[in-house]
């Protein structure tokens, strides 16, 4: 009949959408006389698909059709087959992987022609279905699993995959330092609005400190006769002496936190010293602190001093004054 009209090699038996040609029905009968007899005929009868775009590779594999395997591996003309992908993307190989039939076709894993990347529509190579299958039994699955990973395709498949993970890693690598540099931004974005606030309060104690040093309680000596002409009247008193000393505390430490937030302002785009900084600014803020602190204790020894002739009174305003240690005490508390 081919002899006669070699078109009828190509005529479609058809059902609807499913559709074969007379090598996939010869293939997955076993008929390999059919196939050499045809193909004398139509030296191009191998091409034929079907309609999931399966080769009489695919059909005799799964099929499990050894002679007509053992038949298309061995014709120089069916080579192109070997790596061809039906229309789910998988190899002959890949249908051997998931099939339980895995004895005779295994010369296919070290043919020659299977060296492509195969991976199908899943992404998944050979390999991956093996272990993905659940009808193949142990020992099926360990002699499909050696002879892969020792093959060409195995090697291939490995390559890959190495190649795969040091992707990965890379990527990782990449999206760590990335979050890393985000959270230095953020963290200095943060430091820099606080450091703002900071530096108004800093400036403000500096002002008040500087001012209460020539301000002095109890005045001055205004006798114009004596040898203590223009010195401080309660230069003596212990109340006095606490209220000068505490004030120089205040101011030097009001100074110190301004020069630091100064100098992070100065590089609020490097991030590279972001370390230094978030030191910095934590020691300004204790600087800050002592100086508050050092700001009450100068209200209360100078309150005292100037009205130490009424004691009852004295007591009562160093009491009141101290009132804002307990405050911090609570908010401590509360926020820790």
């Amino acid at each position: 009949m081919v002899q006669r009209d070699n078109s009828l090699a190509y005529t479609r038996a058809c059902k609807e959408n499913d559709w074969t040609t007379s090598i996939h029905i010869a293939a997955s009968e076993g008929y390999v006389d059919v196939i050499n007899a045809v193909s004398e005929q139509c030296p191009d009868y191998w091409e034929m698909l079907n309609s999931s775009g399966q080769n009489a590779l695919h059909v005799a594999i799964s099929n499990d059709k050894s002679r007509v395997v053992r038949l298309l591996l061995n014709d120089k003309e069916s080579h192109n087959l070997i790596d061809e992908a039906d229309n789910d993307g998988n190899t002959p190989l890949q249908l051997l992987a998931s099939s339980k039939y895995l004895y005779v076709p295994l010369q296919l894993i070290g043919h020659p022609h299977t060296k492509k990347m195969l991976f199908n529509k899943e992404n998944q190579t050979p390999l991956d279905i093996e272990k993905s299958g659940t009808e193949t039994t142990a020992v099926e699955k360990y002699l499909f699993k050696q002879n892969l990973q020792y093959g060409r395709s195995g090697r291939r498949h490995f390559e890959i995959k190495k190649k795969q993970k040091m992707q990965e890693q890379e990527d990782e690598m990449e999206s760590s330092e990335n979050k890393a540099k985000n959270d230095k931004k953020s963290e200095l974005e943060n430091i820099m609005a606080a450091t703002e606030i900071h530096l108004v309060v800093a400036t403000l104690l500096v002002t008040v400190t500087f001012a209460v040093g020539f301000m002095l309680p109890g005045g001055f000596e205004s006798d114009p006769s004596g040898p203590y002409k223009g010195l401080v009247i309660l230069a003596r008193n212990t109340a006095f002496r606490a209220f000068v000393v505490s004030d120089a505390i205040a101011f030097t430490c009001s100074a110190g936190a301004v020069f630091s937030y100064f100098f992070i302002a100065a590089n609020a785009t490097a991030t590279t010293k972001i370390k230094i900084m978030r030191v910095l600014f934590n020691k300004a803020m204790l600087l800050q602190l002592f100086a508050m602190s050092a700001v009450v204790i100068t209200f209360v020894t100078g309150m005292y001093a100037t009205l130490a002739h009424s004691v009852g009174l004295a007591i009562t305003v160093v009491v009141i004054d101290c009132m804002s240690f307990l405050v911090y005490a609570l908010l401590l508390c509360a926020f820790n």
